[in-house]
């Protein structure tokens, strides 16, 4: 009967300390990093009333034992280290850990572990739990920013580190070099001149007598028309050739005629008409055509009859001049004589070069003066030097001024002299087709460091060569540098824009300056390898047409002062500092254990190494164990409210079951003492 009882009493204090620890689950669902906890019950002892027997061969068979429970107690109270979910804060101290790890916390003499990443500076910067004062634990980085390897210490902020500067070696050069960079000069053309068509001019470049170009090409075919006695020619067409002559085109149709049975001689007369002449028969309606061309059949139209034996001429056809025709023969590009029949004519020659109108030049046309001769005056009117004044295929004169937006041709103007000759200043007025301009020169600039971090601009300038795929460039400084070699040289260019050749005028190979003045001390001289790009490909420097941004960056950096710091998932602490750098301060240390549960619950969500525990394996976030962390974030509680509410029920009852127990029994005790009455 006292076994009942007893059993009841195990109960109540086991599931009182299950509903302990439900509670305190409850108590911290809102505790950073908290892990909740679980209870396992164990039967305790039993008391055997009759032992188990075997069976007896060819007898009885065996026999279970009786055995009464003495009642229940806690087997254990295990903590559930489970994942808890993530809260961003936005802190950059805030550290949640992805993965199985806990942060290693000291207080000077031991140290204890958590996971609650709920972190600050103190006054003497040192990383700590603000709550506690704990000291989180890592590794300090050395001067050069390496983490290495060692005993755990605090970890320090120092808001006085310092980065040393470092001194820059290698400036590179990107961007596009204008290929159209040359200096220019004015170009301007003047309409056709043009003259009395010969044997020997092209066919496809001849003109009629006012119609303009006749617009042959290659490959037309000129039909032969007319009638003899009623009855067509019968001609075969003459296809136009590369390089046909007007001669061989006449040629040709004359042999056209024999073939269909007509004689007739074709020539070109001293004016540029061709002249016909038939002989054996009258020819009716005689022409020479080309479908689509206009100019063309409109100047070979001859008369409607031509008598046998006498001779009719087409309208006169004109040819492009050169310079060794006559003045007096020429005329414009619509046809019309230039009116210069009257020796001697003076004409004045002028213009504008630059800002300057130039006094006109006169100039004496004689029977004999040619336009080649008229060209070179031109040329010496406007005070051109370099470039002669030519006469193109097309009959046009060409003036090339000087180069430069200094000696820039405005206008040219010809004119007779006493005279109103409007064909002539027509004839004259020239169309510019290129515009001056100076030569361009490009510059860049960057800033370089010297070994006590002390800034320098070094600016490089390039001038191209005129003609040339290659250009000089040069180095300078704003201050009282001195550069003692490689300040100056050449980079050449391919016709694909790629660069093919970087050189030093004294074949140093690098540019070197002295950062201070000569005979004063401070920096060491600081030695640029210049990165202009690959050769052959297009990188760094280019060169096509258009302008490019042009830019120079170099290396290095003056010294810089802590100005902030980042947190990274591998809880390697970052310092930015004030010259726009970057170094490693420390390294937060992580720790894990071969049986986690066997810790030690302590004060402020902390925990300690027990027998049971195993030793700490110090060890880094990201270092290929799972473990990472989320910086600015916290991780939440894992206590699910549901499961232990629901868990709180359960033990209640229970309690409560158990409490019954104790009653039963106590009733039970009763009624045996009222037997005595």
């Amino acid at each position: 009967m006292f076994k009942s009882l007893y059993s009841g009493v195990s109960g109540l204090g086991a599931n009182l300390t299950n509903l302990d620890v439900i509670g305190n689950n409850i108590a911290n669902s809102n505790t950073t990093g908290f892990k909740s906890g679980r209870v396992t019950f164990n039967e305790m002892l039993t008391q055997t009333i009759k032992s188990a027997s075997r069976p007896v061969s060819g007898g009885l068979g065996g026999t279970n034992p009786q055995q009464i429970g003495l009642g229940t107690s806690v087997g254990s109270i295990d903590t559930n280290f489970a994942q808890g979910n993530f809260q961003t804060t936005g802190k950059k101290t805030d550290l949640a850990i992805q993965g199985p790890g806990f942060f290693i916390l000291s207080d000077g003499a031991s140290r204890v572990y958590t996971r609650a990443g709920i972190f600050g500076l103190d006054s003497e910067n040192v990383l700590v739990n603000p709550s506690t004062g704990l000291r989180v634990q890592g590794i300090m980085a050395d001067a050069n920013g390496n983490i290495g390897t060692g005993p755990m210490s605090d970890i320090f902020i120092d808001p006085g580190l310092v980065v040393p500067a470092a001194p820059s070696t290698t400036v590179s050069l990107m961007g596009n070099l204008d290929s159209a960079s040359d200096a220019k000069g004015t170009v301007m053309e003047s309409p056709s001149f043009l003259v009395a068509a010969g044997d020997g001019d092209i066919l496809t470049e001849l003109s009629g007598e006012t119609s303009g170009a006749l617009g042959l090409n290659v490959g037309d075919v000129i039909s032969i028309n007319g009638r003899v006695g009623g009855t067509a020619l019968g001609a075969t067409g003459v296809a136009v050739t590369e390089g046909m002559t007007l001669r061989q085109m006449l040629d040709s149709v004359e042999t056209s005629l024999t073939n269909a049975g007509l004689s007739m001689s074709l020539n070109v007369d001293a004016n540029g008409a061709i002249s016909a002449t038939p002989n054996g028969s009258d020819v009716e309606g005689f022409s020479l055509t080309v479908t689509g061309k206009t100019q063309f059949n409109t100047n070979f139209a001859f008369p409607a009859t031509i008598a046998d034996g006498a001779t009719a001429a087409s309208s006169e056809i004109r040819a492009y001049a050169d310079s060794s025709d006559l003045l007096s023969e020429m005329y414009d590009s619509a046809g019309t004589s230039l009116g210069l029949d009257t020796f001697p004519t003076t004409l004045n020659l002028g213009g504008s070069v630059g800002v300057e109108q130039l006094a006109p030049s006169p100039f004496t046309v004689n029977a004999g003066t040619t336009l080649g001769e008229l060209a070179d005056a031109v040329q010496y009117s406007l005070n051109i030097n370099s470039n002669p004044v030519e006469i193109n295929d097309e009959g046009q004169l060409v003036v090339r001024g000087e180069v430069g937006t200094e000696t820039a041709i405005g206008d040219i103007s010809v004119s007779q002299d006493g005279a109103v000759n409007s064909a002539l200043e027509n004839a004259f007025a020239f169309t510019q087709t290129q515009q001056a301009s100076d030569q361009k020169n490009f510059s860049m600039a960057t800033t370089v460091y010297d070994s006590l971090g002390t800034e320098h601009t070094v600016s490089f300038e390039f001038e191209k060569v005129p003609g040339e795929n290659e250009w000089i460039w040069q180095a300078s400084m704003e201050g009282g540098e001195n550069i003692l070699s490689g300040g100056s040289g050449r980079l050449r260019f391919t016709d694909t824009g790629s660069i093919s050749n970087f050189s030093f005028d004294d074949g140093s190979g690098t540019l070197r300056f002295e950062p201070q003045a000569t005979g004063t001390e401070g920096a060491a001289n600081v030695d640029l390898v210049i990165d202009y790009g690959e050769i052959g490909a297009l990188t760094g420097l280019t060169q096509f047409e258009g302008s490019g941004n042009l830019q120079s960056i170099a290396d290095g950096y003056g010294t810089g002062t802590l100005v902030d710091f980042n947190i990274d998932q591998a809880g390697i602490i970052t310092g930015i500092f004030s010259n726009d750098t970057a170094q490693s301060i420390a390294r937060i240390g992580m720790a894990t254990f071969s049986n986690a549960d066997g810790l030690t619950r302590d004060a402020n969500n902390t925990y300690r190494r027990s027998g049971n525990s195993g030793q700490a394996f110090e060890m880094f976030a990201g270092a290929g164990n799972g473990i990472s962390l989320v910086p600015g974030a916290l991780e939440t509680s894992n206590v699910d409210l549901a499961k232990e509410f629901t868990n709180l029920v359960v033990a209640q009852r229970s309690f409560q079951a158990n409490s019954r127990v104790i009653t039963t029994a106590d009733q039970v005790m009763q009624e045996l003492v009222n037997l005595v009455r």
